[in-house]
This record gives structure tokens, C-alpha cells and sequence, in this order.
């Protein structure tokens, strides 16, 4: 049977009972009318009993009186003013495909347990929400990027470092320009170690390409750490400083701190030197000031002569042409002996009319005869040595025969300079014993003896390397005992050392 016939049957049953004036009311039920309203969804019953009552009962068929269940169950509700509503209600399904918004989505049909993750933008609670799973501030999408997260994103050039958020990168990680990169030097997309010839101040470089331990020295006015940072050797204030003589450092062409080269005054005795001339006292022993003393072969300090006179040094003897030096008798064979002249004068000596004459104490006789020519200028040597020996600038050099020399040994000999054009002896030495008497042609008997004879220790022995000189250089007081000294440390066209 369909619903409306059963409908209509019931309507049927009822309208006698509600035509039915002689009947007799419920007992319990008011005699008011009752209304029902029947829907598809929902019956709704008012009546004046306190007790709730069951708003669908069976009906019967209009046609076969069979009982029939009603379609719905609907459910009275009785409240304490007589009024009771039954409903019947039928939710919505919830569809992740009707695009909407509804049940546990986050966002239209994504999101929640049951539903797809929602694509970057999307709303959503938790990063299961999301199809990236990430949720940030309740929005899918990825994370910002930062740069220990230990991925490449942002605008990193490499993993976390580079570009403008993040540290420089080191060496051989990816850049696009040189401030990607720690050391500042970004070639063909990798960042380069640092360089002295980058063109770029980095590493330890304290300007462009100088400075710092590894790079050479920056120039004046570039930047600096320390002294050696720069050329100069001097940093003030951070910047490298032009050498001056009153810096406290050695630089420019000093020789030492503040002094020597051709700018500053000359270095007191015990600093580095190059030349005399860097020197208070005009003299540069290797490389260093000596300063005036009486047996450095220089007219200074206070001497009235070379390394004699003055208030140090012992009173000038005879001035001019001097036998200074002789090596006569070596280890072996004498092939480096030689005689030694000087000139303490303060000119040039004509040496046309000198000779040089050698003596054999054993006979007081002469067995040779140097003659001497050109000039020999204030304070230069002449060395007579045999053709092999080597004399260096600015001396003077006799050949001679090798081994002309006689030795001494049991009697003396002995060595004169005489000017003949004057008929006189100008210096003489007599070595290994004195000899008082000999004579010269042209020049008569002399002796060659000045003051007290040589004593018999004071002699050139062949045991060992050394000669006879004069100490101090070129002093000659006209005492032999006093002047002559025995030295090993031979300086043939130098000036004689003890």
C-alpha cells in the first residue's frame, strides 16, 4: 500500500470519532481537540497530558484492516506546559569533493583525518594537514629558510652561507658575486683562497695583496697592523708611515735606526754600516762602526796624523813614505811574501827618485835594489809581491821575484827606503837582529836601526802564518821596538790589525 492511501485511511478512522458527539471522553485526555501534522520528516503533537505519549501508533488499512507500520518513528516530547515537538533529523554527509568547507576540513575538501592534505597556502592546524606537512602559522607552505637548517634554500648560494642573509661562504663553496665568499674572491662560481695577487685585501692581509704574515709589505699610507705590515717598518695609526731619521726604525736607506745611508746623520761606533761615510767615525769595519782608534789606518777622532797624535793616541813620528808592513818568510815555500809602503802624509809622494833596497846582515851588503816610479797619494799602499800575488784597489803593486826576501834566521836582515835624488835613507827595518852599518850606493853607511832595535821574539816565524807591522797602522815614532809588532793576521793593501 502506498503512504498516501495509508494516509488517507487514517483519516477515515479518525473522522468518526471527531463527529461523534455523544462520546464519552478519555479518561486521563482532555477534550480539546488534538492536531497532528504529518510530514516527511517530522510529526509534531500538542496535548494537555503531562505524560509523554508515542505519536505513532499503528494504523489500520482502509481497505484490508490490516495493521500497518508507520513509515518513520517519530518521538513526543512532553514538557511541563503541555507542549511536546517530535523531530526527526537527517545530516549532511560529509564529501571531500563537494567544495565546501564542512566536516573536519581545515580547508575546502583537504585537510583534517580524512580528507587530502591541502597544496601551499592553504589552511590548516597541524603539518598533517598539509600535503608538504608543513604548517606554519596556520598556512601550508614550507618553512622560511635560515641558515643552520643545514639545507640550500633562501637565497643562499651554498648551504647556509651566501647571499644576503647569511655568513660568507669558505673556500670552494658555490657564490655569484664576491661578497658570497669569505675570503672575498668569487671565480667562475666557487669561492678562491685568498691570494697576494687577488686584487682583493683578504685572509690576514691588512691593505690589497700586502701586509699580514704571508703577503710583502704594504707600502706608505696603505693600511697595517705592525712595523712589518709595512715597507717603512713604521705603522701609526693603522696606516704605514714614509721613513723619516727620527721614526725609531731602520728603514729607507738607513743602516741602522735613524742614522747612516744618505739622508741621516752618521751611526755611533757598534751600528751596522755599508760604508765609511755611515759612520761618526769614518769607519766601516764589516759592517760595522768601529769609530776612531789609534790602529784603524784612518785619520780621525782627535789625531793629528793616521792613528797618531791628539789626545788618544801616541805622538806622530815621521810623516810620509813608511815601510808598514812585511810578510818575509812563510810555511814552505815564501810565495807570498811581500813589503808593505804607506803614505801618512797628507799628499801625494813623488816616488820617481825612491827605491827600495834590501840588505843581508850577515855582510852588511845590499843584494837588491827596487826602484820605485808614479805617485802614491795620501794615505794609498804600495805592495811589492811577486807577479801571482793579488793586490786589490786602490794599492799600488811591484812585481818582484818570489822568494826574494831573505828570511833572517841566524844573522838579520833588513829593508830601506832611500831617496836618491835626496841622498838619504827615508825608513828602515832591521828583522831578526840589529844592523847599525851598511852601505848604500849613492847613499853612504846607515843604519837601520830606528831607537831600540826589534827584540829577538818579535819575528816573522815560519812556524806559522802571520808579519811584522806596525801597530797601530802606519805609527812611526822612530823607536822600532815600540812600532813593530808581530801579528798573524797579515793585510797586505789594508790597514794592520794586531
Amino acid at each position: 500500500m502506498s503512504t498516501g492511501t495509508r494516509r488517507l485511511a487514517a483519516l477515515f478512522l479518525l473522522f468518526p470519532a471527531c463527529n461523534n458527539d455523544t462520546q464519552e471522553p478519555t479518561e486521563g485526555l482532555s477534550t480539546a481537540p488534538m492536531i497532528t501534522s504529518v510530514g516527511e520528516s517530522q510529526t509534531t503533537t500538542q496535548a494537555t497530558s503531562g505524560e509523554p505519549t508515542t505519536a505513532a501508533e499503528p494504523t489500520t488499512d482502509a481497505t484490508t484492516g490490516t495493521s500497518t507500520e508507520a513509515p518513520e518513528e517519530t518521538t513526543t516530547t512532553t514538557t511541563t506546559d503541555a507542549s511536546t515537538t517530535t523531530g526527526t533529523s537527517r545530516g549532511a554527509v560529509e564529501s571531500c569533493e563537494d567544495g565546501e568547507q564542512n566536516g573536519s576540513e581545515t580547508d575546502v575538501d583537504c585537510g583534517g583525518p580524512a580528507c587530502p592534505g591541502c597544496g601551499d597556502g592553504s589552511a590548516c592546524v597541524a603539518d598533517t594537514d598539509c600535503a608538504g606537512m608543513s604548517c606554519v602559522d596556520a598556512v601550508c607552505g614550507p618553512p622560511p629558510a635560515t641558515c643552520d637548517d643545514a639545507v640550500r634554500n633562501g637565497n643562499e648560494t651554498d648551504v647556509d652561507c651566501g647571499g644576503a642573509d647569511c655568513p660568507a661562504c669558505g673556500e670552494s663553496q658555490a657564490c655569484a658575486e664576491a661578497v658570497d665568499c669569505a675570503s672575498q674572491s668569487c671565480v667562475a662560481g666557487s669561492c678562491a683562497a685568498p691570494a697576494c695577487d687577488d686584487d682583493v685585501e683578504n685572509g690576514e692581509e691588512t691593505a690589497v695583496d700586502c701586509g699580514g704574515p704571508e703577503c710583502e709589505p704594504c707600502g706608505d699610507a696603505l693600511g697595517c697592523e705592525v712595523a712589518t705590515d709595512c715597507k717603512s717598518g713604521v705603522c701609526d695609526g693603522g696606516l704605514c708611515a714614509i721613513p723619516l731619521c727620527n721614526d725609531g726604525a731602520n728603514n729607507g736607506d738607513e743602516t741602522d735606526v735613524d742614522c747612516g745611508g744618505e739622508h741621516c746623520e752618521p751611526c755611533d761606533d757598534g751600528l751596522a754600516c755599508e760604508v765609511d761615510g755611515d759612520c761618526v767615525g769614518d769607519d766601516c769595519t764589516g759592517g760595522i762602526c768601529v769609530g776612531a782608534s789609534c790602529d784603524d789606518g784612518v785619520k780621525n777622532g782627535g789625531e793629528t796624523g793616521v792613528d797618531c797624535g791628539g789626545p788618544d793616541c801616541a805622538p806622530c813620528g815621521t810623516v810620509g813614505l813608511v815601510i808598514n808592513e812585511v810578510d818575509y818568510d812563510q810555511p814552505g815555500n815564501d810565495t807570498a811574501e811581500f813589503i808593505e809602503l804607506l803614505n801618512t802624509s797628507g799628499a801625494p809622494i813623488d816616488l820617481s827618485d825612491h827605491a827600495v833596497v834590501l840588505v843581508n846582515g850577515a855582510n852588511n851588503s845590499t843584494y837588491a835594489t827596487i826602484n820605485l816610479a808614479g805617485n802614491l797619494a795620501a794615505g794609498q799602499y804600495l805592495v811589492l809581491a811577486h807577479a801571482n800575488f793579488v793586490v786589490p784597489a786602490p794599492a799600488l803593486k811591484v812585481t818582484i821575484t818570489s822568494g826574494i826576501v831573505q828570511n833572517g834566521g841566524n844573522s838579520p836582515d833588513g829593508i830601506a827606503v832611500v831617496d836618491k835624488g835626496a841622498k838619504k835613507v827615508v825608513d828602515a827595518l832591521a828583522y831578526d837582529g840589529p844592523i847599525t852599518a851598511v852601505n848604500i850606493a849613492g847613499i853612504g853607511t846607515v843604519s837601520l836601526v830606528e831607537g831600540t832595535p826589534l827584540p829577538g821574539s818579535v819575528i816573522d816565524d815560519a812556524a806559522s802564518a802571520g808579519s811584522l807591522a806596525r801597530l797601530p797602522n802606519g805609527q812611526d815614532s822612530n823607536n822600532a821596538a815600540s812600532d813593530w809588532k808581530f801579528t798573524k793576521k797579515p793585510t797586505p793593501a789594508a790597514a794592520n790589525v794586531p
